[in-house]
């Protein structure tokens, strides 16, 4: 009888070893894979934007930004791009997405979220800067003016496109009394001062909303400029195009969520910060510029007619929106924003 009980005991002990072993090793597996699964979500940064994979700036900025970073790398840290707004739609809420950490890396306009970049978006009023000179250039000349309004995400790139013309589904504008009443979409609060100056009535909206709402008359035209006649179809919807005025420039940023910066390691850091800032923006800029040129000529050949306005036709829109910048200048120093030391440095 006692030999049978300890046979039996023995039996139970290696039963529970064998228990103990099988415990341990799946323990261990799961922490390995919880690790590797972590490592992964660390090293693969999301990249959001809200147009096509056809777009320009898809092609070559966000995709060979990727590349390059993997390369730098060797691997170890990558970036997933995410397009048409597949981490969220709208484009409003792109700067929400990497505040809350939706994504890692966005692509957006701060004029859709005008109200926390009121020193940055003082760029887009005409004679803020002058008219001949760089605009991208001269933003990163004295970039640490925008320190403040950039604090909460790593600032990746921040770039102007062209000069907005004027889009128009239906009306030639050739004088500014032509605008008259006339609805005219605006990227953001400031371009919707200068397109008012000039007598429409501005109608804030993203640019994904702009085709159906020229298409369907919600609109009359858009203040924009000229490339999204190609990379949002709005050559489609667009009769005519009308330029020679000084209008608004609309700003393009690239940010990153801050926690997700802080993650790194100090080298992958300095890697990502030698691929982009100052010279990528100088690159976005260009890249904008002339896929702007690429689809007026295509318009063009479709049948499109662009309105170059007359010297006398144009000084008249001219001094319509000329007083904006200081007005709005004032009201920023009101608000204890130091608007004034930012424009004089622009415009040295």
């Amino acid at each position: 009888m006692n030999k049978i009980v300890t046979r039996i005991s023995k039996s139970n002990a290696n039963v529970s070893k064998r228990r103990n072993v099988k415990c341990s090793l799946t323990a261990s597996i799961a922490a390995l894979l919880i690790g590797l699964s972590g490592q992964s979500a660390a090293d693969e940064l999301k990249l959001a934007h809200f147009s096509s994979t056809k777009y320009h700036l898809h092609n070559e900025m966000f995709l060979p930004l990727a590349e390059q970073l993997s390369e730098a790398t060797g691997g170890a840290t990558t970036i997933r791009v995410y397009p048409g707004g597949e981490l969220g739609k709208g484009p409003a809420k792109q700067f929400d997405r990497v505040i809350d950490g939706v994504a890692d890396i966005v692509y957006a306009l701060p004029g859709y979220t005008a109200s926390k970049f009121k020193k940055t978006l003082l760029v887009e009023l005409p004679g803020v800067i002058p008219g001949d000179a760089d605009i991208t250039a001269k933003i990163w000349d004295n970039i640490d003016h925008l320190d403040k309004e950039f604090k909460r995400t790593k600032l990746l790139g921040l770039w102007s496109s062209r000069p907005g013309s004027l889009l128009m589904a239906n009306k030639k504008i050739e004088k500014m009394s032509d605008l008259k009443g006339l609805k005219i979409r605006v990227p953001s609060k400031n371009t919707g001062r200068v397109a008012e100056a000039w007598g429409a009535t501005a109608v804030s909206m993203p640019i994904t909303q702009v085709y159906t709402s020229m298409e369907t008359g919600v609109v009359d035209g858009a203040l924009v400029d000229t490339s999204v006649l190609g990379s949002f179809k709005l050559g489609e919807v667009t009769k005519y195009v009308t330029q020679g005025m000084v209008g608004s420039n609309s700003l393009f940023m690239l940010v990153m969520n801050r926690d997700s910066w802080d993650s790194l390691d100090a080298d992958t850091q300095t890697k990502i910060e030698e691929l982009t800032g100052r010279e990528m923006s100088l690159g976005g800029n260009v890249t904008m510029a002339t896929s702007a040129v690429k689809a007026e000529e295509k318009w063009l050949a479709g049948g499109g007619e662009l309105i170059t306005l007359s010297e006398e036709a144009a000084a008249e829109f001219d001094a319509a929106s000329s007083a904006l910048a200081e007005q709005v200048i004032s009201e920023l120093e009101a608000d204890g924003i130091k608007a004034s030391a930012w424009a004089e440095a622009l415009r040295q």
